[in-house]
């Protein structure tokens, strides 16, 4: 019984005939000799008695006119837009003028590199940042540079060379204000400022700003 329940002499195991619930035999055709789409063997479509559906689209699913599912002036029959479902259009670029691979008509990526890591600023395997094709710096190997820091400006723990990660908060959540971000006043939950002072001007040990003892 093959697959789709057609015994080797092309009987259907539902209907005990040579057709299908819906009407179609093991190859695909009705008792009038047409597909699901209203082609014959040879391609002949009921509609039309021609090779080419009313649409203009032949068995295959292609216009006439270009060979392809893209008419003549680039719509696709499924979207009715110039880019097909999966969002490329008749040349095979997407929007934004990259193939399926991932490199424009020139052969680089959106990054600037070809398919060997070369960046067309530089004609080396690293952007004028000293990046690779990776993302990582030629002298560490990693994302992050010498310095510690990404190329974005942040170290491993999300902290730029000011101490504040990319939402502007530091790591005791006071911003560049001194506003906590819970709070949104300049002290935290336990009533300290981003300073570590309370509003009397002690720290948690007693000491203010003086180190003076309280």
């Amino acid at each position: 019984m093959s697959k789709d329940g057609f015994n080797k002499d092309g009987y259907h195991k539902a209907t005990g005939t040579k057709f299908n619930k819906l009407g179609y035999d093991q190859d695909g055709f009705s008792r009038n000799g047409y597909d699901e789409n209203g082609y014959d063997k040879d391609g002949i479509h009921i509609a039309t008695g021609t090779l080419v559906n009313t649409s203009g689209l032949n068995k295959d699913g292609n216009y006439e006119a270009t060979g392809t599912p893209f008419n003549k002036d680039g719509y696709h029959k499924a979207t009715d837009t110039k880019f097909n479902e999966e969002g490329f259009d008749k040349d095979g670029f997407n929007k934004n003028g990259y193939y399926a691979d991932g490199f424009n008509k020139n052969g680089y990526d959106k990054d600037g590199y070809d398919k060997s890591g070369i960046h067309i600023a530089t004609g080396t395997l690293v952007n004028t940042a000293g990046l690779n094709k990776d993302g990582n710096y030629e002298t560490t190997g990693t994302k992050f540079n010498e310095e510690g820091f990404d190329k974005g400006g942040f170290d491993k723990l999300g902290y730029d060379k000011d101490g504040f990660n990319k939402y502007g908060y530091d790591k005791n959540s006071f911003d560049k204000d001194g506003t906590h971000f819970v709070t949104h006043t300049l002290f935290n939950t336990a009533g300290f400022n981003k300073d570590g002072f309370k509003k009397d001007g002690f720290n948690k040990d007693g000491f203010d700003k003086q180190g003076k003892k309280k």
